[in-house]
């Protein structure tokens, strides 16, 4: 047999060449064996001089060597006395920060167990140890990536769930930016992302741990059992020295305003501050305290059940359309009717709009709503001679893919010297380029557009003449007091002469009686909506 091949040069060679480090210790903590890998690694040493020393000699020989380098540390410092401790079984153990030759920390997993001689007399340890560097820095990574905002360094949402859950604070407070959307919208994400860190900053100057939550959500913890006045008292002043603060873009000065939600509860708490801050927003107030007695959770949870049942009914094909005539007075026969949104819930009830448009607005589940109606109404009608309208709002108009499902679904169905699209007057005035492109393009293909509900609040006869609507639908609220108030009437009066003038045809909406009719047909309205010319219906 090849003398190279024994035993015991086997174990020689694995000892060498094993990328592991491999030791022995007397009792005094001196070495008796080292291998290669530690010699080299650990040690910086020669492996003919490691016997009969220990570690804090080695240590001390390279602090010397590099005593501006704080960098270094040794195996022998965190761990030699340890050595002494009668191990029953191997038992890994992880000692952090040890020096190797350019002065890096490295991380090493370390095993050891006792060393007895032939008559079971324990002489001292044995021991491995193996460089886990990588591993635990991609394990610190991974972590950092989980629980901390990439953009501010902050701790996130993640990280907050996690120390209430572990550390028990007993109240919470949430910064959300006021109108955060417009300044990302008007300067850009750039300099909106740099807003977001100059806020970050802001908050590390307080003596709480502030988490970046959520785009444009911060929020601390409270760990004494602090009244909740006080804690209203605390935020105040924050808002108040926050309020002093001016944030720079290029040569721009702007001020940032926050709604705060504050929540001091034992369970669920990021939940209940959260209810409280959406609440502060929905309300328009400064600050807003959750209170179990005031229902703001039973509310939301209401929100999410009709969205759930929002999602449900465009699933089963519970979303329907409803149409109600609108009479020609001239010729005083129905040639048009506007389309008009219902859901029928899983007990076969119809309910009307005002009921569910407004929080599905609030989810991804209204653009759905709107192609699904363009798509009845469209159908409905392709094989009618009658005119229909349908109702946008400016999310439809500024959403690209339901601009293109209408543009495809009119062309298909040939519809669209028949469709009008009526548009809000306010929305069409605070959205004034958004609406002018919808126009051009939905026009430049037979469409026609009505303004509704003018008359009222932001009314104004110049944009009426930019936008270059086809229908003035007059607000319901003059026509239904027109028989009873002569300003009404007058108001009334001067758009129908307006409309005339710029060849505009116009609709008196909310026509209930006779003598509505009658007034607003001898005014020269052109045409009539309400329960007395004809109730919406599923069939046309």
């Amino acid at each position: 047999m090849n003398e190279s091949l024994q035993p015991e040069n086997f174990l020689k060679l694995i000892s060498k060449y094993l990328p592991d480090m491999l030791w022995a210790k007397d009792l005094d903590g001196n070495y008796l064996y080292a291998n290669d890998c530690i010699c080299k690694n650990l040690l910086m040493a020669d492996p003919k001089e490691v016997i009969g020393k220990n570690d804090v000699f080695f240590a001390k020989r390279e602090r010397e060597k590099h005593p501006e380098n704080k960098q270094w540390h040794t195996f022998g410092e965190l761990c030699s006395n340890s050595d002494l401790i009668v191990l029953d079984e191997m038992k890994p153990m992880i000692f952090e920060e040890f020096g190797n030759i350019k002065g890096e920390l490295v991380y090493l997993e370390v095993h050891k167990a006792p060393l007895h001689d032939e008559t079971g007399k324990l002489i001292g340890t044995i021991g491995s140890g193996r460089d886990i560097t990588a591993q635990v820095m991609l394990k610190k990574k991974n972590k950092k990536l989980v629980y901390y905002d990439q953009l501010t360094s902050l701790p996130n949402r993640q990280k907050i769930l996690s120390d209430i859950l572990e550390k028990t604070p007993t109240a919470c407070a949430i910064f959300n930016i006021d109108e955060f959307k417009e300044v990302n919208d008007f300067f850009g994400t750039t300099n909106a992302d740099k807003i977001l860190q100059e806020i970050a900053d802001w908050f590390l100057k307080l003596d709480f741990t502030t988490y970046r939550i959520d785009g444009d959500e911060f929020a601390i913890l409270y760990y004494e059992d602090i009244p909740i006045d006080k804690i209203r008292h605390n935020i105040e002043n924050i808002l108040s020295l926050f309020e002093e603060e001016m944030f720079h873009i290029e040569e721009e000065h702007i001020h940032i305003r926050f709604s705060v939600g504050i929540a001091k509860e034992k369970e669920n708490l990021l939940t209940k501050t959260d209810i409280a801050v959406h609440y502060a927003k929905e309300n328009k107030i400064k600050i807003a305290v959750y209170e179990e007695n005031a229902n703001i959770e039973k509310k939301y949870k209401q929100n999410i059940a009709i969205a759930t049942s929002i999602r449900e009914a465009l699933i089963d094909n519970r979303i329907v359309c409803y149409y109600q005539p609108i009479m020609n007075l001239e010729t005083l026969k129905i040639d048009k009717y506007e389309t008009l949104v219902r859901m029928i819930d899983k007990n076969n009830e119809i309910i009307p709009p005002l009921d569910f448009l407004n929080i599905a607005k609030k989810t991804k589940l209204y653009s759905h709503i709107t192609k699904e109606v363009i798509h009845q109404a469209c159908n409905t009608f392709k094989n009618s001679d009658k005119s229909f309208s349908i109702n946008l709002s400016i999310d439809d108009i500024k959403d690209s893919s339901t601009v293109q499902e209408i543009i495809k679904t009119i062309i298909k169905t040939k519809t669209s010297n028949r469709i009008i699209f009526e548009i809000l007057e306010s929305e069409g005035i605070e959205n004034y380029d958004e609406v002018v492109n919808f126009i051009t393009q939905i026009k430049s293909i037979g469409a026609k557009i009505a303004i509704d509900d003018f008359g009222t609040g932001y009314s104004n006869f110049e944009h009426i003449l930019k936008l270059n609507v086809d229908y003035i639908k007059i607000d319901g609220s003059l026509i239904k007091n027109i028989d009873k108030n002569e300003k009404h009437r007058i108001i009334v009066e001067t758009i129908v002469d307006f409309a005339k003038k710029v060849e505009a045809k116009t609709v008196a909406e909310f026509v209930f009686d006779e003598n509505i009719f009658n007034i607003v047909k001898k005014i020269g309205v052109n045409f009539s909506q309400g329960y007395y010319t004809g109730k919406p219906s599923s069939s046309i």
